[in-house]
């Protein structure tokens, strides 16, 4: 049983291990961020290349609404540094209401719309390794 453990935990060291040489041996090139100007669905950006000198991805969204209607303006872009810290302004004028939500951050293609999950990849980093090496030093 111990034998079959250690096989286990070496495989899952070995996978983690191979990911961050694969990423390694990337060469380095520029951020990457989604861009589009006053859309209305998230899905109307599209990923592009940044200049060398930006080093963030900005979001930002622009929701009117009523008790009946509502529209929202997104823009995203490349940026050398961030505009404003993550904010989120709200105010009502007569019976409309309206929200800014601006974000940035500096990771490739950050400024994505969030999904509802993010792939099997993630669940094996997330969660097959730290519930390895708890199993392995369990049964210690």
């Amino acid at each position: 049983m111990t034998r079959l453990l250690l096989v286990l935990w070496a495989s899952l060291v070995a996978v983690e291990l191979s990911r961050g040489m694969i990423a390694m041996a990337v060469p380095a090139q520029n951020l990457s961020c989604f861009q589009c100007f006053k859309v209305r669905w998230p899905t109307q950006c599209q990923p592009v290349e940044c200049q060398a000198s930006e080093r963030v991805c900005v979001s930002n969204e622009v929701l009117l609404y009523t008790s009946t209607k509502s529209r929202a303006q997104i823009s995203k872009r490349c940026a050398v540094t961030c505009p404003n810290s993550n904010s989120i302004f709200e105010w009502t004028l007569n019976k409309m209401q309206a929200r800014i939500t601006r974000r940035c951050c500096s990771g490739d293609r950050c400024n994505r719309a969030p999904e509802s999950w993010e792939g099997f990849g993630a669940l094996l980093g997330r969660l097959l390794v730290p519930m390895g090496l708890g199993l392995f030093c369990t049964l210690l």
